[in-house]
């Protein structure tokens, strides 16, 4: 059954009057949201693929179906993407789409220019055209040293430098652990705090959180996002058996990571969880009733107005022409505001958790808790992304001392490249240099 509850205490925001229904995990209904036909997308590349190569090149749609189902969904989603695009350039230019010349690609590549497209969406499309080739079995175009100059001279005018997701550092507190003892690291802390508050950090956003349930969620996937450095889709595929608590006794915790990008064959890996993240996981589950599958599910909420007693009206009181009706007769009770949360049996999707994110962020602004304002608070908002929190660990793993290749292990990357260019953006006050000189040049 359905807990009901007014207690101020556990939900601070309800008033005493109002009623308060939480429907676990599996014992509601969530309201279904209006959507089209979900799309095939491995059945639409095969399509696509099927009507822009050349006959001499007919491929056996099943045996390719097969190909791309191997391969990640994301993959697939990207794939679709670029060759839809290459498509409709393609249908603008006479000769033959796939397999593509050389002059083709680079004809290619000076309409995606045109277009405005940032050399890293470039790039993705040049990827996703050898992966198109390699299907085919043939050398992909991609690889001559004209198509390459291209690319390189595109580079050169455009720029290469991308727009990285806002970091979502710890923020206060951890200053204050990384700083030196004594006077200079009391001083260190202060001006961290104050660095701090001008941009969003996870103490903000935790601290920004509800106790009602759609908070206790939210405050339980930006902590545990944070302490693992999980990418979203594997933040989303977290489920309640991939959680053990840890064998040293303070608390800690322990997840299995089942797959990730760069393990698509399932070999698995295990991330630390701090104590405070497991107290706020347990909240979440607990309120939710959830004790088995995804963890990070949606909450529907529905809220009823409340309405004020009407006394009954006495015959003689009313016109000659009045309308009797039960009410006027009877009178009505009073009817208290209700607000009933219900939870669903499947995952979140990054879109939800996007939202989430600027939500939240939005209330921490609100709420006094960063000194954002005006367009600098809606430029920090925009930044933010599901990958702001791994951008963030990152920062923060960089700010310890720790090297590269021990943040590439932790983080789960096949290479350091990604986190030194993660690392790139820290801030100055943070980096090698400022904590070697900190307390020599004075």
């Amino acid at each position: 059954m359905p807990r009901q509850t007014a207690s101020v205490a556990r939900l601070s925001h309800h008033s005493a009057s109002e009623i308060v229904t939480i429907e676990g995990a599996g014992r509601g209904e969530l309201p279904r949201r209006r959507s089209g036909q979900a799309l095939d997308r491995v059945r639409q590349l095969t399509e696509l693929l099927a009507e822009i190569v050349h006959p001499d090149h007919a491929i056996d749609r099943l045996a390719y179906r097969k190909a791309l189902e191997a391969r990640a969904s994301n993959t697939v989603r990207a794939l679709a993407s670029d060759l839809a695009c290459y498509a409709a350039f393609c249908r603008t230019e006479l000769g033959v789409s796939l397999p593509a010349s050389e002059s083709r690609v680079v004809a290619y590549l000076e309409h995606l220019e045109a277009l405005g497209r940032k050399p890293a969406t470039v790039s993705r499309r040049l990827a996703s055209l050898a992966t198109i080739h390699g299907l085919l079995g043939v050398t992909s175009p991609t690889l001559a040293p004209v198509v390459r100059d291209a690319m390189r001279g595109l580079r050169r005018r455009m720029g290469v430098r991308q727009r990285q997701a806002g970091a979502l550092r710890f923020g206060p507190g951890i200053d204050a652990a990384l700083a030196l003892d004594g006077e200079d690291g009391a001083a260190e802390e202060g001006q961290g705090k104050r660095s701090h508050r001008n941009a969003f950090t996870l103490t903000a956003l935790l601290a920004a959180c509800d106790i009602d349930p759609s908070g206790l969620r939210d405050a339980a996937l930006l902590s545990l996002g944070y302490d693992t450095g999980l990418r979203i889709s594997e933040l989303l595929r977290v489920e309640v058996v991939h959680l053990t608590p840890g064998e040293t006794g303070d608390g800690a915790g322990v997840l299995f990571v089942p797959t990730s990008k760069t393990d698509q064959q399932g070999e698995g890996a295990h991330a630390w969880i701090s104590a405070d993240t497991m107290r706020r996981v347990a909240a979440w589950l607990e309120v939710a009733e959830i004790r088995s599958g995804p963890i990070f599910r949606r909450v529907a909420v529905r809220r009823a107005k409340a309405w004020a007693a009407n006394r009954p009206v006495r015959m003689e009181s009313l016109a000659p022409n009045a309308r009797i009706t039960r009410e006027r007769m009877y009178g009505r009770p009073a009817v208290p505001a209700k607000v009933t949360y219900t939870v669903g049996d499947v995952a979140l999707t990054p879109v939800a958790v996007r939202t989430i994110l600027k939500r939240t962020a939005l209330r921490a602004a609100d709420l006094g808790l960063v000194d954002l304002y005006g367009s600098a608070l809606d430029d920090a908002i925009a930044r933010l992304s599901t990958h702001s929190l791994r951008v963030g660990l990152t920062q923060d793993l960089f700010a310890n001392g720790e090297d590269a290749g021990p943040i590439a292990q932790a983080l789960r990357w096949s290479s350091t490249a990604t986190a030194l260019r993660y690392g790139r953006e820290l801030a100055p006050e943070s980096n090698a240099t400022a904590r070697m000189l900190r307390n020599v040049r004075q």
